[in-house]
């Protein structure tokens, strides 16, 4: 018998297809497969097959589904040799199989047995080989979660470490022709990824193919500038500049393990310090930890948050225990979350002397970033070699973490999703500072100070204005500045595409763009240029709200008030009181709604809905704005 999530999550009997019935009941059975030796919790497991949009009467759900999956186990596994089960432990539901019938398993084991140190290539490609054969597609293939999307570009990152490793193997054997193919393939489904670029180059290089070598660095080093906004690793650059030169190119050295490391070097986590045995006058040469200098360039005209500065300021260089200091900006699109920690991250290079760690972690994009790829991009900038990169993730981990251990540096996390995703990337000691960026309040880390950044004061908006569109030309209107902030509500996205679309109409008075603003109908469509866009930015929060909150928000708009509590909304949504409340509380988490008065004995909370944020509410009432959410969703 067969298990299989490296795909689509099969069970085979010899030839035969086990029928495991609906896509939520075979995704129950592959969150379970993902480590078949380890209960998993029934909210767990209601959290990585339905997120945060469960069925009513979710834990029944499960049941049923269990109930159907342990048939279907036995019925697949009635002859000889030991049945599958499904067992509920005290901790969680459990898979009672071999391990070794999970192709996930002998996958890690083949990758494992491929780097024994003394391992010939021959062998060693047979290894892979047989390992990367497992691979029938995307992992969890048919199951749809944030979960799932994460722990599939987890896999698919050791897919391509096992693949690397069975690359270098065959151009040490002389036989570079035959990886190109898989190369061209995995680069498709992962075109940053710059492991598998290496490999392409060389063996290219290596088949005499020099000009496509060359022609593949630059397209990727355009995708690198435009995806990322930085350049290729130096090592990359080194083998591009090899190639230029046409000088010798020495394929990468088998996997070292165990006494493997040359005499007298010593692993730290963050690639080898070799000690040479010097000469009585010499000191010993030991390699210098790079200090990582990765913020973006702060804004030249980044205006107010005097208060949040100084607030975060003392939170991250006064730290009070063993853990990290860390502070989380929580606060909607487009506020000026980022602007705000690059601006702090620059202001207190002085304070960590080790330098400057920061991820983008998209966790408002399609794609969020994973944290296994990027703790591998962050060990690199910290003098890890990258053939040297754990392809484990618990191991990768605590690799990094013994990298930060000792250094006094800011670690940067911006744009997080969640706390699954922000958990691997912190550090492990007080040594490192830690400001996180976010739409969503996160539990972790552990004693962080989360600050909610509100939108600018009036004044500041006008004076952000001012700087982005010239002194003069607002000081000759002050009165439409005035009213241009004031439309803007106070949200900087709204205040620089407004500045954009000023600055290209340079013929254009404030007083004409005032007009066309004050029509709310056509609000949110002054109010974008190019990629700066306020509806764009809504859109993301609203596709991530489930769908009462959706509907919520869609028929709040029709209320005459901007002003209401849960009793005033209850007709219109046609639910009871609960439900209802439970709906704008979750608008205001997603920063759709404001609290206007918090509840006081028998007086419920009273909420707002005004601004842009009406405005775009109008809209998903009227359609226009629903199309443009539909195609977020379906991007995502």
């Amino acid at each position: 018998m067969e298990l299989r999530i490296l795909g689509s999550i099969e069970l085979w009997t010899g030839d035969a297809l086990a029928d495991l019935g609906p896509a939520r009941q075979r995704s129950i059975l592959g969150v379970l497969l993902v480590d078949p030796e380890r209960p998993v919790p029934l909210e767990s497991l209601v959290d990585r097959v339905w997120g945060d949009r469960p069925p009513a009467g979710v834990r029944n759900v499960v049941h049923t589904y269990i109930t159907r999956l342990r048939r279907a186990l036995a019925r697949a596994s009635a002859g000889p040799g030991e049945p599958i089960g499904l067992v509920r432990t005290p901790a969680g539901y459990r898979v009672s199989a071999d391990p070794g019938s999970v192709d996930l398993v002998r996958f890690r084991r083949l990758l494992k047995s491929a780097q024994r140190e003394g391992l010939g290539d021959h062998e060693r490609s047979a290894l892979l080989q047989q390992a990367l054969h497992m691979w029938r597609g995307d992992a969890l293939g048919g199951m749809q979660s944030d979960w799932a999307a994460r722990l599939r570009e987890t896999l698919r990152q050791l897919h391509h470490e096992a693949l690397s490793q069975w690359a270098d193997a065959e151009i040490r054997l002389e036989r570079p022709g035959a990886v190109l193919a898989e190369l061209r393939a995995a680069l498709l489904t992962d075109p940053l990824s710059e492991q598998l670029c290496e490999r392409l180059m060389l063996a290219l290089y290596l088949e005499g193919r020099s000009v496509d070598a060359l022609e593949y660095y630059q397209s990727m080093r355009r995708l690198i500038a435009k995806e990322l906004g930085t350049d290729p690793s130096r090592r990359l650059q080194r083998l591009y500049e090899t190639i230029l030169r046409g000088e010798e190119a020495d394929p990468a050295p088998p996997p070292e393990r165990g006494g493997g490391e040359p005499h007298g070097a010593v692993t730290h986590g963050v690639g080898t310090f070799q000690v040479t045995a010097p000469a009585r006058s010499a000191a010993p040469a030991v390699q210098v930890p790079p200090v990582p200098q990765m913020l973006p360039l702060d804004l030249p005209d980044f205006t107010g948050r005097a208060r949040e500065m100084e607030v975060v300021q003392r939170s991250l260089t006064q730290p009070s225990g063993a853990q990290p200091p860390a502070v989380v900006l929580v606060g909607g699109g487009g506020v000026g979350k980022t602007a705000l920690a690059v601006r702090l991250g620059h202001r207190l290079r002085s304070a960590f002397p080790d330098g400057q760690l920061y991820a983008a972690l998209r966790g408002s994009g399609a794609r969020p970033a994973d944290p296994h790829a990027v703790l591998g991009r962050l060990l690199r900038v910290l003098g890890t070699d990258p053939d040297r990169l754990p392809a484990d993730p618990d191991e990768r981990a605590e690799v990094y973490r013994l990298a930060l251990a000792g250094r006094q540096l800011l670690l940067t996390l911006d744009d997080a999703v969640d706390d699954e995703q922000v958990q691997p990337l912190l550090p492990g000691s007080a040594d490192t500072a830690v400001l996180i960026t976010s739409r969503g309040r996160l539990s972790t880390p552990l004693g962080a100070r989360v600050l909610q950044l509100p939108d600018l004061p009036h004044s500041h908006s006008v004076r952000l204005l001012a700087r982005m569109l010239g002194a003069e030309r607002v000081s000759r209107e002050p009165a439409a500045a005035a009213a241009i902030a004031r439309y803007c509500g106070g949200l900087p996205l709204a205040l620089r595409a407004a500045a954009v679309r000023l600055n290209t109409r340079p013929h254009w008075s404030l007083s004409r763009y005032a007009e066309r603003l004050s029509d709310e109908g056509r609000r949110l469509d002054e109010l974008a240029h190019s990629s700066l866009s306020v509806r764009a930015s809504f859109a993301v929060s609203y596709n991530a709200l489930p769908e009462d909150a959706r509907e919520a928000l869609r028929c709040l708009a029709h209320l005459p008030a901007a002003e209401f509590d849960a009793h005033l909304a209850c007709p219109v949504l046609g639910k009871d009181f609960a439900t209802v409340e439970d709906a704008c509380e979750q608008l205001v988490e997603a920063h759709f709604l404001s609290v206007a008065a918090p509840a006081v004995g028998d007086l419920p909370t009273r909420y707002r809905l005004d601004g842009l944020q009406r405005a775009f509410a109008q809209e998903l009432g009227s359609g226009r704005a629903g199309a443009l959410g539909d195609a977020v969703q379906l991007s995502s």
